[in-house]
């Protein structure tokens, strides 16, 4: 298990390796000038070299490569091109909103999927499955934005029970919570029913039942306990999605994140910021895919002996 664990360890590093070079390569070629932003549309070329200058802009793009890795192993992210503050900073300031963010949205789809799809698995083939399986469908057809506006409209504006931008209260996250969980929802669901259906199908339920067991205990003790390893493994995945895919809810709803740090950085050329923030976001996915994998070698032993 130790050895297992090193070698995930190690496809991590390399993982992150790539993604840093690959986006800070890809960031040097967009159109786009942070020294022109900064500068002003009124500056002169020789202002605008100046500047270029200033930033380091001007050196070849391996050298700031190396000399970005170098603080990334320090644990320096850089400074924001922009504010001048420590892009590490910004990433903890912004870091904590994502999490409340993904966090309530993962609780709010984890108790609806589960139920949805149990109620689905209990009711297989009869109109009760049909119409959980029909709005899973439509859950995962509709566009976020376009979930949150509807929304936003009901709620916010015809209602107005909720308010819709900022955050600080309770009721700041509601919208933004069900508008990201909402995907996750229908996956769940989807999935949830389906491994049960397999697991129930299973000879050892069978053998359950002919021993004698009740519906109750079978369900519990046979077909929930092994129909929730995928669900756990594509949970923990989904999280990663959570804290990283937010940036269009966050914009919507003005919710103080990453991913509204990342939409405004990109669009002022800062990209320090974006290449931290990329690049922090892939080191949550790694880190959550080796807590996952441990997670499933933990509930199933012959996991974590097959990996040996």
């Amino acid at each position: 298990m130790i050895g297992y664990l090193l070698k995930r360890l190690l496809s991590a590093g390399l993982v992150l390796i790539a993604v840093s070079m690959l986006v800070f390569a890809l960031l040097n070629v967009i159109p786009g000038d942070v020294a022109q932003t900064l500068a002003g549309d009124s500056a002169s070329q020789e202002q605008i070299a100046a500047k270029r200058r200033e930033l380091g802009l001007d050196r070849p793009l391996p050298v700031r490569y190396l000399e970005f890795a170098q603080g990334v192993v320090q644990g320096d992210l850089g400074k924001s091109a922009i504010s001048g503050r420590p892009v590490s900073q910004l990433l903890m300031e912004r870091f904590a909103a994502t999490v409340n963010l993904a966090l309530a949205a993962l609780v709010v789809a984890i108790f609806f999927g589960l139920l949805a799809g149990t109620i689905a698995a209990v009711r297989a083939g009869g109109y009760v499955d049909l119409l959980v399986m029909m709005f899973t469908t439509l859950g995962e057809s509709l566009p976020s934005f376009w979930f949150s506006l509807l929304l936003i409209q009901f709620f916010a504006l015809h209602l107005g029970w909720l308010p819709v931008l900022g955050a600080g209260t309770l009721a700041h996250l509601v919208l933004p919570a069900i508008s990201l969980a909402l995907p996750a929802i229908a996956l769940i669901a989807r999935m949830v029913r389906g491994c049960l259906l397999d697991v129930k199908s299973a000879d050892f339920v069978r053998t359950a039942h002919a021993k004698g067991l009740s519906q109750l205990a079978v369900w519990r003790e046979h077909i929930f306990r092994n129909a929730i390893l995928p669900v756990i493994t594509m949970l923990g995945l989904y999280l990663g999605n959570l804290l990283g895919g937010a940036f269009i809810i966050e914009t919507i709803f003005a919710w103080p994140g990453l991913g509204r740090l990342v939409v405004q950085a990109i669009f002022d050329r800062d990209f320090p910021v974006v290449i931290g923030a990329v690049l922090f976001i892939a080191l949550i996915y790694q880190v959550l895919n080796i807590l996952v994998d441990l997670a499933h070698a933990w509930l199933d032993p012959r996991v974590g002996t097959e990996a040996m």
